[in-house]
């Protein structure tokens, strides 16, 4: 059975038509003899899965095949002359096409063994632009160690984390600094409502409250006090019927040797040389993605293009499912139409920024000679394990992993090399 996927020298006219942005119309023309061989190739196909009171299946002679199945060999002969003209016809135009291309015209009517078959497709290719202003990028440089007051902020909000309530002394009252523990039920213009009452609900005095008047209202209540409060939210009337069971003070430790042995550190010096320590690290780590966010944002600015617009919706489309998966209840098939386009205006800009940036990236690494090698891949590789083996088991999955990953890895790579390149030389201030 003779399976073809593109066509011979000769059996495809093309012609470009026009080219808007990134797509490019193409006229392509199947010759008789093209349309003859895909009907040849269709009508074998068919016989092999064609079934006849008679005959085996697969064995039905090929003469009766073509009088039965006439219907099926020509929607496959139409499908087997199409795929095989559009690769002749991109590789005749030298296309670098990023998606598969998408047939716009047509006429299956006049579709025939042995007759010359017309059409037109449009081709969504990669853009084409000179990279600029990659050198001497200005960049701001942002500190890569913690100060003192971060130290001392840190370690603020590690005592709060570790602070404990315990009850007011006798006779103290609500002020705008305890926790009230309070129990109450309300009305909303003279009804029940269950989402205006709560039993031994806690309330942080110095916080934002949702229930409107009910924080202002306890204020200067003592403990078993009972009190009856009525407030207004727009048009409405809100009424409580409040008891407070208790008043608590949050109690802070001390920032000593004592609370540092309890975080198990010796010293509070130690303790605080060890968030000194996390922060440097986390300020140099915020300074590089700052340093690498500067760069992609003045990549972006410099070099403007049409973006392959299929790519686009493509990453848009699967962006959007993996938000809706991991950030809400829902199944993406589950949003309606105003939904979906909410949530691909905001995804959109993002997915146009990094598809851009991965252009930008690859280009300025061609021009500059920064593509990773086959012996950057190895050095890789024999870093991670270096690094992450413990065992040949251990050695032989990293290897595994790498072969699996090579080109992921060999653009990964490159993309270092180029933001290294830009970075040696940007000016610093």
């Amino acid at each position: 059975m003779s399976i073809f996927k593109t066509a011979q020298s000769g059996e495809v006219k093309t012609q470009q038509v026009k080219k808007e942005g990134c797509r490019v119309t193409l006229s392509v023309e199947a010759s008789p003899e093209l349309v003859t061989k895909s009907f040849q190739n269709a009508a074998v196909q068919v016989q092999s899965r064609a079934q006849m009171q008679g005959f085996r299946a697969g064995k039905v002679p090929l003469d009766l095949v073509k009088q039965n199945f006439a219907g099926h060999i020509k929607e496959r002969a139409l499908d087997l002359t199409v795929k095989a003209a559009i690769n002749a016809a991109i590789t005749d135009a030298k296309l670098d096409a990023v998606a598969v291309p998408t047939l716009t015209k047509a006429d299956f009517m006049n579709f025939a063994e042995g007759k010359a078959f017309p059409f037109e497709i449009a081709v969504d290719v990669a853009p084409e632009f000179e990279v600029k202003d990659y050198k001497g990028i200005e960049i701001a440089k942002k500190p890569e160690t913690a100060t003192e007051q971060d130290v001392a902020e840190n370690l603020n909000r590690v005592l709060d984390a570790n602070a404990r309530l315990e009850s007011a002394a006798e006779g103290a009252v609500i002020d705008d600094k305890c926790y009230a523990v309070i129990h109450y039920s309300g009305k909303r213009n003279g009804t029940d409502d269950y989402k205006l009452s709560a039993d031994s609900e806690l309330v942080d005095m110095s916080a934002p409250q949702t229930m409107p008047g009910l924080a202002e209202g306890i204020k200067g209540l003592k403990k078993g006090d009972v009190k009856d409060i009525e407030t207004k939210e727009g048009n409405d009337t809100i009424s409580y019927h409040v008891t407070v069971d208790d008043i608590k003070n949050k109690i802070v430790p001390a920032l000593d040797d004592s609370f540092a042995k309890d975080m198990g550190f010796d010293t509070l010096d130690a303790l605080k040389a060890k968030v000194k320590e996390s922060l440097d690290e986390e300020a140099k780590q915020n300074a590089r993605r700052d340093e690498v966010a500067q760069i992609e944002n003045h990549l972006v600015k410099m070099n403007q293009f049409d973006l392959p617009q299929s790519l686009v919706e493509e990453y848009t489309e699967s962006s959007l499912n993996n938000f809706v998966r991991s950030m809400t209840q829902l199944k993406p098939e589950q949003l309606t139409a105003d939904q979906k386009k909410a949530f691909e205006e905001r995804i959109r800009p993002s997915v146009e920024k990094d598809l851009r940036i991965g252009y930008i990236v690859h280009a300025i690494a061609k021009k500059e000679n920064l593509e990773a090698t086959e012996a950057d891949w190895k050095a890789e590789l024999d870093k991670s394990i270096a690094a992450n083996s413990q065992n040949k088991e251990d050695e032989k999955k990293i290897k595994a992993f790498f072969n699996e990953r090579k080109a992921h890895i060999l653009a990964t790579l490159s993309e270092r090399k180029v933001f290294d390149f830009i970075k040696e030389q940007a000016k610093y201030k």
